[in-house]
């Protein structure tokens, strides 16, 4: 392929590169990164590696395996220079489940690095489902009736699957299942007395993996579309509607994909290798992974699904081309995400509106003071909505409960740090103050630490606000003094709940920023 001219590709759009360190292969795809947040793929490469294969069955990843990554990973190196990327700058490689899952993945990584000099980031199934939910902007927009449907998207990978859930494309719930097609192939064949047994312990092990997704979507009566994602899912599509163009999702019906998956089955490997022209590693795959999709499609009582394009990839390389990770769509995918783990736990959701506008409000009032980014502020956001939701289990002790709750929740686009921080803010909107001796805070670095007490004490100032659960507190003004933090009410009225609240609950606020903070009412004007 014909290189773009240096000149004209400084003006018109950036080169770029994303690497997906699979279960059963590496991938790299280089794109042009154009203004306006689009991109044109240039390049696809894509060698077969087995490390699903070593990580699911021995738990660590082999020195030849390792080596075989190396080579690789140098030759996609070696393209890379030809394209004149920097690997540094202009690179993202990341690595899922089979390198997570290793014992020695620090070992795999730094052998890469030392090789290579490419830094491969392992991410977590949350940051998994935020890139596919990158991904599929492009299918969703260029398709009404799926921005109209519940939606489920999933996708069955080497060691887990995927379940991303959208109401009208705002994100619902994101969970990651360890049920994976290679270790669905693996339990095949650890009973190797007979087929019909081996496909018996697939069947039982793929229901148990699959009860686990119906579980996380709401029994409300509505119906959901599903569009899946994956290798194995891309193929059915190509080998049952040989003319699909990879463009607009292929629409197959779920008893001819159920025919696909056995007829897969019953084949030798070896076989089905010859037969689709497949890798060893693709081929043993495959019928697990057909077989779950099917099972998934029968449990939510679907006759046809859908089936896109699209990847991990083109979530690495969208966000490439927007440049921001953490957009106001995206926080807003988050929150809704927040909103259905709370409606989960009937909390009293006004309240939780209230205490997060004014957490907000004085959070980007105290910017000076407290000098963290706007990430921050989404984690005392999502802290603020959720500080309550202990209260499902009961009153007594309510913000240790929530902080077992948000912990163990997958909320969408937070990683589990994020995640950890969160939790903790949310514990420390009442009860005593952080501790080196409280479970989770003992663990955090200083930096950490100090992040914890800085949003828990706005937390706390702005659950003050709102003691009687009247919401007769809102859009308040933030003022700076001295030694004060004064907080003014647009209107005057009985408050005498809510300033005895800030009292107690304003000692943390002084001690992490040596001022006190006053509630007054607004001068009148005139």
């Amino acid at each position: 392929m014909a290189k773009p001219d240096k000149a004209d590709q400084k003006a018109a759009y950036e080169l770029k590169a994303v690497i997906d360190v699979g279960s059963t292969s590496i991938r790299m795809v280089v794109a042009e990164v154009r203004d306006g947040g689009t991109f044109q793929t240039l390049d696809t490469l894509n060698q077969s590696v087995a490390l699903g294969s070593d990580t699911f069955t021995r738990g660590r990843i082999s020195r030849s395996t390792i080596s075989d990554a190396v080579k690789v990973i140098r030759n996609f190196s070696s393209v890379l220079k030809e394209y004149g990327i920097d690997s540094d700058k202009d690179v993202r490689a990341v690595a899922t489940s089979a390198v997570r899952e290793a014992r020695n993945r620090d070992e795999f990584l730094d052998r890469i690095y030392m090789a290579t000099g490419i830094n491969i980031e392992v991410i977590e199934g949350t940051e998994v489902n935020r890139l596919t939910f990158l991904a599929i902007q492009p299918v969703l927009q260029a398709n009404a009736v799926l921005q109209k449907d519940r939606l489920l998207v999933v996708e069955v990978g080497g060691g887990s699957t995927e379940l991303l859930g959208l109401d009208h494309s705002r994100v619902s719930f994101a969970h990651t299942y360890r049920m994976g097609s290679f270790r669905l192939r693996e339990t095949m064949d650890e009973h190797e007395s007979s087929e019909a047994r081996q496909h018996e312990v697939l069947r039982m092990e793929i229901e148990a993996g699959v009860r686990q997704c119906r579980d996380a979507v709401p029994k409300d009566g509505v119906k959901h579309s599903l569009l899946l994602m994956g290798g194995e899912a891309r193929f059915a599509a190509r080998t049952l509607l040989k003319e699909w163009d990879e463009v607009s999702p292929a629409e197959v019906k779920v008893s001819e994909l159920s025919k696909l998956a056995d007829h897969i089955l019953k084949m030798d490997i070896e076989k089905v290798v010859r037969k689709y022209h497949l890798t060893s590693e693709d081929a043993h795959t495959l019928g697990p992974a057909l077989k779950a999709y099917v099972k998934i499609a029968e449990t939510f009582l679907m006759k046809r699904v859908r089936i896109c394009s699209v990847s991990l990839r083109d979530g690495l390389l969208t966000e490439a081309a927007t440049g921001a990770s953490w957009s106001e769509d995206f926080v807003e995918q988050i929150l809704h995400s927040v909103r259905e783990v709370g409606r989960r736990y009937q909390q009293d959701q006004a309240h939780a509106d209230c205490v997060t506008d004014i957490a907000r409000t004085l959070f980007r009032a105290l910017e000076t003071e407290h000098r963290l980014n706007y990430r921050y502020e989404v984690i005392l956001t999502v802290a603020s909505q959720l500080h309550d939701v202990g209260m499902f289990i009961g009153s007594s002790s309510h913000h240790k409960h929530g902080q077992y709750i948000v912990q163990n929740s997958d909320i969408f686009g937070l990683g589990d740090e994020d995640i950890q921080l969160a939790a903790l803010v949310a514990r420390y909107h009442r009860g005593a103050s952080p501790r080196q001796t409280h479970p989770g805070y003992d663990t955090l670095s200083r930096e950490k630490r100090l992040v914890v007490n800085k949003l828990s004490a706005i937390l706390r100032a702005a659950d003050a606000f709102d003691r009687s659960h009247t919401q007769a507190i809102r859009d308040v003004k933030v003022f700076l003094k001295e030694d004060e933090v004064v907080v003014e009410v647009p209107k005057a009225g009985d408050f005498s709940a809510e300033k005895r609240a800030l009292v107690g609950k304003g000692k943390l606020f002084e001690q992490v920023y040596g001022r006190t903070m006053v509630l007054r009412a607004g001068r009148r004007q005139g």
